[in-house]
This record gives C-alpha cells, structure tokens and sequence, in this order.
C-alpha cells in the first residue's frame, strides 16, 4: 500500500464532503459546517492549514433519514457510510469513508476491519432548557460515550484495560446497548422544539456544544476550497461559544495537526 499524504488526505475529504452536500441537497436534508471546518470557512475560506479533517453537523431527523438512504441512494461507489451501530463503526457517530483508503487511527481495535479516509457527521439534539439540568445530562452522556469508546480500543493496551473490558460489556450489553441507551435520551430533547440544541456524541464532544436554536434556524453559503457550502445563520454566536475570539490565530507552537493517523491507498482489488 502507498502512503497518502497530508494533502492527498485533505484532497479526499473535500471530494467526500461535496458528494455528501451534494447528496443532502438532492434529497432535501440539512447540513452545516462545523467545528474547525467552520472556524476554516469563515476565517480562511477553506482548511485551517494545519488541519486534518472535516466535521458537519446534522439535525437528528436528517442525521437519521442520512444513514437510511445514503448508502443505497448514493451513486458513487466509492463512499460507504458507517453508521454507529454497523459491525464496522469504531465511533459513535457517522463517518462516510473512501473505500479506496485505509485510515489507522493510534489505539483503536480493527479486529472487524478497518475503515478509510472520512468525514464526521455529527447529530445536533435538543438539550435540556435549565443550565443545570444540561450539566447533568452532559455529564451523564459523557460516561456512557466513555463507556463505548474504551469498548472500541486495542485489546493489548494495559492489563487495567483488558480486565475492563468484559465488565464493561457484561454491564452494558456492550456497544449497541450503549448507543441505545444514549439514543433514548436524546430522543428526550427534540431538535425542532428545543430552545438549545447541540452535539454531544462523542466522549470528545465539549460541554460548551450548547447553541440557540436560532442560530440554526437559517444558513449562508461560504466558501470552503473553492465550493459553496451550508453553514449556520448563527455562526458567529457559534464560533465564539465554542472558541472565543476564534479570528485570532494561536500561537505557532499550536498550529500543528491534533491527529496521528496512518493513511494509504489500497491496491487494486486489495481487501484490507
């Protein structure tokens, strides 16, 4: 297998996320730029150059009605969705991949094979009104997104972790039963009716995912690597809630990529 590079890699990702908002629009779904790739299309109209990946939100409905159809309605043949609950997920959210790319993420178990170069989609929820209540509801998803991370590392980590893991399974029912569990809960707090809203999905997910909903309620078109894309009427409340004065650039000691993946391109016809 050939090494991809930090470009080839940035270069895929775009592909995929154009197919993805391609595919949105084609079938009425919401989308919009999140995270650092929001902070990239408003501050540098494309990638934050020292930046490896791409995050989109969704909203639950659309999240959902996504991992329904995209991977039978989709034609390009070379994208596959991986859905939280699929055999193949190591994540508790969507990632569409390129099948013609392996992707090794350092600590992650791929007994069940591995996935490729992707982007993330994330599932915007309601959230609890109260300030208070939200922090026990985030805490409460946190450890249950812990829970279902662990299940998803190498086995041959530390003896503390291959003793955790089947109790943690016996405890939980294992995976699936975890994002079951997750999924009722958030199923409390309806995206459409909910005055706050946010993504909390992942054990990586910050406390500060708490947005207005009205910051959602419309998009504007920005440039992202020369391709017009979705993101939040409310981006600025956004940005500066999750990151402060986010036009400011950090310092250089700070501008380096927070990922240590291995990448490569397939062989023809190679399973991996």
């Amino acid at each position: 297998m050939r090494n991809i590079t930090f470009e080839e890699a940035k270069k895929i990702e775009l592909e995929i996320l154009v197919d993805i908002a391609s595919f949105c629009d084609k079938w009425g779904l919401r989308y919009y730029l999140a995270y650092g790739t929001l902070i990239g299309a408003v501050r540098h109209k494309g990638f934050i150059p020292w930046d490896d990946d791409i995050d989109i939100w969704m909203p639950r409905k659309d999240y959902e009605t996504l991992i329904e159809i995209y991977n039978r309605e989709n034609e390009n043949e070379n994208y596959l969705l991986v859905a939280p609950e699929d055999k193949l997920s190591k994540h508790s959210i969507v990632k569409v991949i390129d099948t013609r790319t392996v992707k090794i993420e350092e600590g992650i178990s791929y007994k069940e094979g591995y996935l490729g170069i992707d982007i993330d989609i994330f599932p915007l929820d309601g959230q609890p009104e109260n300030d208070e209540e939200y922090q026990k509801f985030y805490k409460k998803m946190q450890r249950l997104y812990k829970l279902h991370y662990y299940l998803c590392l190498e086995e041959k980590r530390s003896l503390k972790h291959r003793i955790a893991i089947p109790i943690i399974r016996a405890l939980t029912g294992g995976k699936k039963k975890i994002l079951a569990r997750a999924k009722k809960i958030h199923s409390k707090y309806s995206f459409e009716v909910s005055k706050n809203i946010g993504a909390v999905e992942s054990n990586f997910n910050s406390v500060k995912n708490r947005f207005s909903k009205n910051d959602f309620e419309n998009f504007v078109m920005m440039e992202f690597e020369g391709v017009s894309l979705r993101c939040p009427i409310g981006y600025d409340n956004i940005l500066k809630t999750m990151y402060g004065d986010y036009m400011e650039l950090p310092p250089m000691e700070k501008q380096i990529t927070h990922h240590k993946n291995k990448m490569y391109w397939k062989e023809k016809n190679e399973e991996i």
